[in-house]
């Protein structure tokens, strides 16, 4: 095999990859909204509690520049979620100005398919391949996860 043949499979790969998480977040986003009216989540709620989560307990501040939308629509959205038992907000210590966004149970419930597909997978993979197989596959993809993706570090650190 050539060394454009490999490429181009490896990125056919991380492709279709790529695709298939995609596609089965948004199913997962779209299955998750709900029409009970006192805790019924639009699409867009919905996606702002993931995000939430993924960026770890962000601050008010924090999540409202990374949506790109002003501090006033970003507390309506976020007392709605919290009014909803979605979110909690937790006061700084330091600085009382400051409010830390904390997903619920509720939310962890709600968006919790991914963590555990995740071991599904890797269950899976120590099944089909030897240890020394997967000793090179957490190698490359270590360095795939911390070096080979730096342009999007600045969409992981909340700096935008």
């Amino acid at each position: 095999m050539h060394d454009t043949e490999i490429r181009d499979n490896i990125a056919q790969d991380i492709y279709e990859i790529y695709r298939k998480v995609k596609l089965y977040t948004f199913h997962r986003i779209f299955r998750k909204i709900t029409t009970k009216e006192e805790d019924s989540l639009t699409a867009l709620e919905v996606l702002s509690l993931d995000l939430i989560q993924g960026m770890e307990d962000p601050t008010q501040t924090e999540f409202a520049r990374y949506i790109n939308v002003s501090m006033p629509n970003a507390t309506y959205k976020l007392n709605s979620l919290e009014k909803k038992g979605y979110l909690t907000k937790e006061q700084s210590a330091e600085d009382g100005r400051i409010y830390y966004l904390r997903v619920t149970e509720k939310t962890k419930e709600l968006l919790g398919t991914s963590e555990r597909y995740s071991d599904i997978l890797c269950k899976r993979l120590q099944r089909e391949f030897k240890p020394e197989e997967l000793k090179v596959f957490e190698k490359v993809i270590h360095a795939v996860s911390k070096d080979l993706m730096s342009e999007l570090d600045r969409y992981v650190e909340y700096n935008i």
